[in-house]
């Protein structure tokens, strides 16, 4: 397939991605709670045994036996202390505390699950959604995939007033046609009920469908990091720049996340049709949501990706896992930029280096005079 027939192939498979599907759910059985925690952000989490958590309920893993599955090691990867530049930063995850054999879940969600799910970004088939999805993204050409690392810039944009859904957040996404799994940040008022910026991870698989850890699928084994918690500092515009260090891999047959140093959890590779064995793309992405009839919000840093250095949004450090379970950075000739709305948001242009593939996006959105139609 030539280039021009790819991108064509690659933007259809991208539309579909901001589309949704309805998120399956699992309520916390109160028995099964060790404790109840608050963070110092104001953060509520319940201490579940952890093969009591909810994620486990899925008929997929009724017998599931990866319970104890060490991972141990991985490809080697460029991340260092300092990341991939002096001024950059690691953020730090609020602290809680639970008693061993249990994990967090974050139980004081503002609205919901099934009102806005993080998963609509990444997939629906029918398209019949009230709101609009955007995205700005760089996405690879079809092939073999165990995996993807990058730096994301964390940011907290301010997305003014609106009917929700509306939130903005950047995401790296794995996928094989109907299966997906992605991670990154969000900042969703009428999810979470404030306007800080949430660690947020999503699985899909067809009809089925997961956010976070509260309904089934992911299976959380971090007692530090969970998803939906509030993540900071944030970068601040000719400021200090704040990254999240994200890796997903195939291990051990499944589908590994790990945030910097810490091993949050696993997709089982058995909640996948498509996705049992490998990915064939990967996408790295700022996203945007808005009600019909109102503006978008910014996306990234709210500044477009020509303002650069300390101002602009970025992906850093983009490699992925090949067939031989080599980090490597992909080629340019390999990768597509594709913006939805480009009157509201940018890539700037890829570039790639030993440390891997790296690019600046976002935009401030369209004004109350450019309303979603």
């Amino acid at each position: 397939m030539g280039y021009k027939g790819w991108t064509i192939k690659t933007f259809l498979l991208l539309h579909l991605l901001i589309f949704s599907v309805e998120p399956t759910t699992e309520e916390i059985d109160n028995n099964l709670v060790f404790k109840m925690v608050q963070s110092a952000d104001g953060q509520t989490f319940a201490c579940v045994n952890f093969k009591s958590q909810p994620s486990l309920r899925h008929p997929s893993l009724k017998n599931h036996t990866d319970l104890v599955m060490p991972p141990i090691s991985f490809p080697n990867s460029t991340y260092g202390d300092k990341g991939p530049k002096l001024y950059i930063s690691n953020v730090e995850m609020s602290k809680i505390e639970c008693p061993s054999g249990a994990v967090p879940i974050l139980t004081s969600y503002n609205a919901s699950m099934s009102t806005r799910s993080f998963d609509k970004i990444i997939y629906n088939e029918d398209g019949n959604d009230k709101g609009y999805r955007q995205m700005a993204a760089v996405v690879t050409a079809p092939s073999t995939f165990y995996g993807l690392q990058s730096s994301i810039s964390v940011w907290e944009p301010d997305l003014g007033t609106g009917r929700p859904p509306r939130y903005s957040g950047a995401i790296a996404i794995l996928q094989n046609e109907g299966s997906r799994v992605a991670a990154g940040w969000s900042v969703d008022p009428h999810f979470y009920g404030d306007n800080h910026v949430h660690f947020e991870i999503a699985w899909v698989d067809n009809d089925k469908s997961c956010v976070n850890v509260r309904c089934a699928g992911f299976v959380q084994m971090s007692k530090k990091v969970t998803p939906g918690i509030i993540i900071k500092p944030v970068s601040i515009i000719n400021g200090k720049q704040y990254i999240i260090r994200v890796k997903i891999i195939k291990f051990f047959g499944d589908w590994v996340l790990k945030v910097g140093e810490e091993i949050v959890g696993y997709w089982p590779s058995k909640l996948f049709s498509r996705m049992s064995d490998a990915a064939n793309i990967i996408s790295w992405m700022g996203v945007v949501g808005a009600a019909q009839g109102q503006p978008f919000p910014p996306m990234g840093s709210g500044q477009p990706p020509d303002e650069g250095e300390t101002k602009s949004a970025y992906f850093a450090d983009a490699k992925v896992i090949d067939e031989s379970g080599n980090l490597v950075t992909p080629a340019l000739s390999r990768i597509n930029t594709i913006v939805t709305e480009p009157k509201c948001y940018e890539v700037g242009r890829p570039s790639t280096s030993d440390g891997g593939l790296q690019f600046y996006y976002g935009g401030t959105g369209c004004s109350s005079s450019q309303p979603i139609k």
